[in-house]
Parts: structure tokens; sequence; C-alpha cells
């Protein structure tokens, strides 16, 4: 059994975008998805955090307690959306898009839908607020066509301030888990995630508050590429 360091406190989301600010232009977060290799670095990372944060409270007004269901295929920007709804106070349900279930009661009230599919998701027509995006990572708008009244995410929430002009709600997200001691003990690795992350979301918040950052998806990294993740941190 691996042993593990003290378990760190619940975090805010201030303390978080403290910890992406902290790594200026080193990454934050390293994906190998369906452009190859991008990183973001933790200024970068920590923007798109709180651009988000302020359009879901300038745009669609998201509250505290409010549920933000994500359907979306595993990305970044799908973890950027859970980050900022967590930091606002709200719960977040996370599918994996079409044929997913997020093991939502039939009667639970969606606040707000972010999905890939506007047109046809299953919860469209109940959520009082739907924001269209691509899990693409350069993808500068919705590719397809929006129904009425739905948000093209990526193109609002560049608008937004680059600095957090809304008060944070307490942090709503799951509290970080103590790190392992051979990543502790590994001085600058970066943890290797399933997915985007939220799988493990304690574990993650646990990388990024450490200032480890994070490399994913794991199913699509090879062997080579992860030691050459470690060698760029040595």
């Amino acid at each position: 059994m691996t042993s593990a360091s003290s378990p760190l406190p619940l975090p805010s989301l201030q303390a978080l975008l403290s910890s992406l600010e902290a790594l200026g232009p080193r990454p934050a977060l390293v994906w190998y998805g369906e452009q190859s290799r991008i990183e973001l670095s933790g200024h970068v990372l920590a923007n798109w955090v709180i651009k988000t944060v302020g359009h879901l409270d300038a745009e669609v007004m998201l509250e505290r307690d409010d549920l933000v269901l994500l359907d979306l295929p595993p990305h970044w920007k799908r973890l950027v959306l859970a980050l900022a709804a967590w930091g606002l106070g709200a719960r977040v349900a996370i599918g994996d898009g079409p044929g997913s279930d997020p093991a939502l009661p039939a009667d639970a009230e969606v606040r707000v839908l972010a999905t890939d599919r506007p047109g046809s998701a299953a919860r469209a027509d109940d959520a009082d607020e739907v924001l269209a995006l691509d899990a693409r990572s350069l993808s500068l708008r919705f590719d397809g066509e929006l129904p009425p009244l739905v948000h093209d995410w990526a193109q609002e929430v560049r608008a937004h301030p680059d600095h957090l002009s809304v008060p944070l709600g307490p942090w709503a997200g799951p509290e970080p888990s103590p790190l392992p001691t051979s990543l502790i003990e590994a001085s600058g690795s970066r943890l290797l995630v399933a997915a985007d992350g939220l799988a493990d979301p304690s574990a993650l918040l646990a990388a990024l508050l450490d200032g480890r950052g994070i490399v994913g998806p794991a199913e699509s990294v090879t062997p080579h590429q992860a030691q050459q993740e470690d060698a760029r941190e040595a």
C-alpha cells in the first residue's frame, strides 16, 4: 500500500486559483486530445476558470445549490465548467455525452445544462439555461446549429473579465485527497489522470493545490509520452 501525505484542507476556489497562478507559465494541464498535445499554463487555466465564473454569474445567474449538468464527453473544458460551478457553490452532475446516465432523479431540477448536443440532449427542454460547446480545444464557437435561447459558451465566455468580479460561494466540490508519498517524493511530477480527471476529482484537486499540474487523458498517453512529461518537469 502506498502511504500518503496528511489530508489537505477543504479548498476554496480562490485557494485553487492562487495555486494555479503560482505556476505562472508552467503547465497546469497537459492535454493529449483531439489536436495532439496542448499545454495550459497555470495562468491560462486560472483565466478560463475566472471567465467561466463570470459567465455563469452574469449570463445564467447561477446561484448556490443550483444543479449544473455537464452532459459532455471528457475534456478540459468540462473540467473548467465543473471548477467554476463548484466555486460558486453550485452542485455538479457529470455525464459523458450520448447514452450516459449521471444518475439524476427524474424530477431533478437542472438549472444549467452544458452539452455538445443542444438540440437533442435529454434534459435540454427541462433546463433553465443551456450552454452549447464542442469538446475540442481550439473551437472558438459552437460548430452546430444553436436552438433558440441557447448560449454559445466558447464565444460568450471569452468576453468576460480576466479577474474575479463576483463574490464566490462556499466551495461545493469534493475535498482533496492526500497525495501519495510516491508522488510527493518525485519532486515536480505531474499527476496522470483518467479522462479529464473528474472521475477522481479529489486527487485532481490535491495535485493542483500542491502545484503539481495534471496530464490527461491517461488513455491517450503512451508510456514514452509519460516519461517525456516527467523529464520536462525534472
